[in-house]
């Protein structure tokens, strides 16, 4: 059997984060847009580390459009940005709904559903803003960690 592990009252916590907003043209990309932020952080001294973070915030307000971050921890902190580029030494989010999901990449998303219906049952309020990191990932299955913040 299949089971989506989740838990409420998490915490996710990234050190020497570099963070860079991914534009709508850019999304076809991605592969591109990675390396160029890898090669950004390798110049400078540091190398990624661990896997890679995406974040969506879904501002409030009528028509919503959500912004789209990929973030990627570094052995060191980064002293001087490029354009487009900002660094976090501590990234902390408290009070997150946590989802594990291992899996068929194709259907990872089932993660973020089941934090949604969690927080309707419960009646948490969400910001909006999810988390989520590509623990590790191929072809046939995935290992997928999603952190929804909870007002």
């Amino acid at each position: 059997m299949r089971e989506i592990q989740t838990a409420e009252n998490k915490t996710l916590k990234l050190t020497n984060v570099v963070s860079r907003r991914i534009q709508p043209e850019e999304f076809n990309n991605m592969q591109i847009v990675l390396t160029q932020m890898h090669n950004f952080i390798k110049s400078n001294g540091a190398q990624p580390l661990g896997p890679l973070v995406q974040c969506i915030k879904l501002p409030a307000g009528p028509n919503p459009q959500p912004e789209v971050y990929m973030m990627q921890q570094a052995t060191q902190l980064i002293p001087r940005m490029e354009a487009g580029y900002s660094m976090d030494a501590v990234l902390r989010v408290r009070n997150c709904l946590y989802a594990h999901y291992v899996g068929p990449m194709s259907q990872s998303g089932l993660a973020s559903q089941k934090l949604n219906i969690l927080a309707f049952e419960h009646e948490l309020e969400l910001t909006g803003t999810v988390y989520t990191i590509f623990v590790n990932q191929d072809e046939d299955e995935g290992v997928v960690d999603t952190f929804m913040e909870t007002k």
